[in-house]
């Protein structure tokens, strides 16, 4: 994890496995905490090295996790995915998920393969042509 506050931006970058389902729900409520304190309204989730899915955390994400932090001030989250993700720039990651997801879609959270259009996005809303 890192963060910058005067841009209000926290981050959490993956390397490899983040042990068990409760070590990566504790990380993402770590920073919902922080995002609901108002230290933070900017998120980069950067997931390009991850190697262990969390699928098993995705009714939690969807149920309580990201109604936390919409609610407690998110402006905007970039994630950051593989290339081969199939996912486009600029792509509203939970648009695209289940019919939860889309409940909650509003193009506060995108998906992104490059690193540096996701900051821009983040710190500027630009997305990619």
């Amino acid at each position: 994890m890192s963060h910058s506050p005067e841009a209000g931006l926290i981050s959490d970058f993956w390397l490899g496995s983040f042990g068990s389902q409760a070590e990566f729900r504790t990380v993402l409520a770590f920073i919902a905490g922080e995002i609901e304190a108002g230290r933070y309204c900017l998120w980069l989730a950067d997931l390009r090295y991850m190697s262990i899915g969390f699928a098993e955390s995705n009714e939690w994400l969807v149920g309580d996790l990201m109604p936390r932090v919409l609610k407690g001030g998110l402006v905007r989250e970039a994630v950051v995915l593989t290339e081969d993700s199939g996912v486009p720039e600029g792509y509203d990651v939970f648009g695209s998920a289940t019919g939860a997801l889309r409940r909650i879609a509003d193009g506060r959270v995108r998906g992104f393969t490059d690193i540096a259009a996701a900051r821009a996005w983040l710190i500027g809303g630009e997305l990619p042509a």
